[in-house]
């Protein structure tokens, strides 16, 4: 199967045009910046817009800038430079937080950042970093807040439930924003996760993922060491991470670039991928499979026959779900969605599970105060307001919220339909499950979820 946006027969997605040039750039078999070097100044500004905010800035800076308008080529060259003197802080921030820990007699791994270097993103620099991410067993995770506390960090805020990890800690010192979201001197937070994966969360179990604790390992990235998953774990727990934010649902598109550098580049290495055959169980690979299917589909890395295989083994409900839906989570940073409701529902086994999941996606949450950020932004950016006071500002957000809300469940509804007919199973739990979504929308609105199911 060829990239989304290498065929010739291209599906019609419902994204920016400047963001689609900045895809068709990225592809990892045959790039084409045609499109990018035809933008307007008006769609660059845009486009700079989206990639700070879907973290692929500097993967844009990277791609050979001759077609570029100077202000760009400008603006990315001063994007890198900032990011690269950041590293030096990310290093810094992390060493000081390390050796908190150990003095606290508290283990720890490295999640994410600049454990992604060079397998995933060839340079850490490369890679922008907002917080440090700190995976530690749950029973030690009061131990390290505790330690993380004594050199000045603090909690901000509260968690919703949907977090894997304790609220953020903080040291914000005297730095203000000023708009650059590669500053040097930006504060990292610290997130303490206590799992790796949430099966509360996600209403289905993983198994093998408590082994990635045991098989945990030291690397060297520029010059320092930290303990981290083993590179098939690695692999796993990024696989896992891009699927529960597929299933929540959330940005992944930058998560999903890294992922098929690491594919494309490892496309022949057959030791890797016969160790991750002997470590990973058939569950966890399936689930891989699925994240391994956006990869291909959205940025055309190469794949190891292995790989392919776990997609080919796939369920053919999953395999219908994702020939149908694969442009969803990109078209749903712009245009709200609900497609992944009916992948999720292809991945529970229990009754149980699959009324939880009822109740979560076509039921409101409690409607959010006043001064709650929901209020204000959507999709990672600023709403607009019918007025500059903040109560027609939330009178605007309750309007709005009260009719997408009904439209994306009857769209959701529709699509779920035609996604089934094409598979003539349309089974009594999916009639049922239809018929209560129908009731639960037009009966209770603006019921809470947990004062029903409670």
């Amino acid at each position: 199967m060829k990239s989304l946006f290498n065929r010739t027969d291209r599906p019609a997605l419902r994204i920016p045009r400047e963001v689609s040039a900045l895809i068709t750039a990225l592809q990892l078999n045959a790039p084409d910046l045609t499109l990018l070097e035809t933008l307007s100044n008006e769609e660059w500004t845009s486009l700079l817009t989206f990639s700070d905010l879907a973290h692929l800035t500097l993967s844009l800076a990277l791609l050979p800038n001759d077609g570029f308008p100077s202000w760009v080529v400008e603006r990315l060259r001063t994007n890198i430079a900032d990011n690269a003197r950041r590293f030096e802080h990310v290093q810094a921030t992390y060493s000081e937080a390390a050796r908190a820990l150990h003095d606290a007699g508290v283990e720890h791994i490295v999640i994410k950042g600049f454990t992604q270097s060079p397998d995933y993103v060839k340079d850490p620099r490369n890679r922008s970093q907002s917080d440090i991410d700190l995976y530690c067993p749950e029973e030690k995770i009061e131990r390290a807040q505790i330690a993380l506390q004594a050199i000045g960090y603090k909690p901000d805020g509260g968690v919703d439930g949907r977090a894997d990890h304790a609220p953020a800690l903080v040291r914000l010192g005297g730095w203000t924003w000023r708009g650059n979201p590669f500053d040097p001197e930006m504060p990292l937070s610290i997130e303490l996760h206590f799992c790796l994966w949430n099966r509360g969360r996600l209403l289905f179990n993983v198994p093998g993922v408590s082994s990635f604790w045991e098989r945990r390992i030291t690397r060297d990235v520029d010059g320092f060491s930290f303990p981290c998953l083993s590179p098939a774990d690695q692999l796993g727990y990024l696989a896992l991470h891009i699927l529960r934010n597929i299933l929540s649902p959330t940005w992944i598109i930058h998560h999903v670039r890294e992922l098929a550098a690491f594919l494309h580049s490892h496309a022949n290495d057959d030791a890797f991928w016969r160790n991750w055959h002997e470590t990973h169980n058939p569950t966890l690979q399936s689930l891989e499979a699925i994240t391994f299917y956006y990869a291909r589909a959205w940025f055309g890395c190469d794949l190891h026959p292995r790989a392919e295989d776990e997609i080919a083994n796939l369920p053919t409900v999953q395999q219908r779900w994702l020939h149908r839906f694969i442009g969803s989570a990109l078209e749903g940073m712009f245009h709200q969605n609900k497609d992944s409701v009916w992948l999720h529902w292809s991945l529970l086994q229990s009754p149980t599970a699959k009324r939880v999941l009822l109740k979560r996606f076509l039921l409101p949450y409690r409607i959010p105060p006043i001064n709650s950020p929901a209020v204000s932004i959507k999709n990672r950016r600023s709403r607009s307001s019918s007025g500059s006071h903040r109560y027609s500002q939330y009178v605007a957000y309750l309007f709005s919220t009260f009719t997408s809300f009904n439209y994306l469940n009857f769209a959701t509804i529709l699509r779920g339909l035609r996604w089934r007919f094409s598979q003539h199973q349309l089974i009594r739990q999916f009639w049922i499950f239809l018929a209560a979504s129908f009731f639960l929308t037009w009966a209770c609105p603006y019921t809470s979820s947990s004062s029903i199911f409670s």
